[in-house]
């Protein structure tokens, strides 16, 4: 299911945030209004909406949530600034939330093993100096590579590398004629 306006917002909102229009703080506030249902874009993955919702929201939140500091205010700018290939991610994000492509890639749990422990998880990791989360932590990267294996990874979230050069003509900021 492709959600057009929740994605556009999304959009604008990642648009504004990585060039520093908006700090992070600003931008979690948005997020929560426009497009989480209420949730920060670190724990939206818990919520019920998560589940039904258009597939390419969660894991474009979960790329957000990457790009700054969390424990402070601030904006990307200057020591704050996205790197060159964090801004490549964002553009093609920016550009596959203004395409009504689906989202096909698998779900991925990026999120570190320790998160998902038990209390005896906890346990046999100490028991263990660790041995139980290394050995979570490799199988986790091992699925990562084959997650990457998947298509075109180096295109994501587009799935085919067709389907971003084809979009890259009809880019919706800089042509005379702009997309719906």
């Amino acid at each position: 299911m492709v959600d057009k306006e929740r994605r556009k917002r999304l959009a604008y909102h990642m648009r504004q945030l990585s060039v520093g229009t908006i700090s992070n703080d600003g931008f979690e506030s948005d997020i929560l209004d426009d497009i989480s249902h209420g949730w920060l874009p670190e724990q939206y993955y818990r919520s019920n909406y998560a589940k039904t919702d258009d597939p390419v929201i969660l894991p474009i939140l979960e790329v957000c949530w990457g790009l700054y500091d969390d424990t402070r205010n601030h904006k990307l700018k200057g020591p704050d600034q996205l790197s060159a290939e964090s801004l490549k991610v964002i553009a093609r994000c920016i550009l596959f939330l203004h395409t009504e492509l689906e989202y096909e890639w698998p779900a991925f749990d990026t999120k570190s093993p320790i998160f998902s422990f038990s209390l005896v998880d906890f346990l046999v990791c100490l028991l263990t100096l660790g041995q139980n989360f290394r050995k979570r932590r490799k199988a986790q990267l091992i699925a990562y590579k084959a997650f990457k294996k998947t298509s075109d990874f180096d295109y994501w979230p587009f799935f085919r590398k067709s389907e971003y050069d084809n979009h890259l003509t009809r880019q919706p900021f800089l042509s005379k004629h702009p997309t719906d």
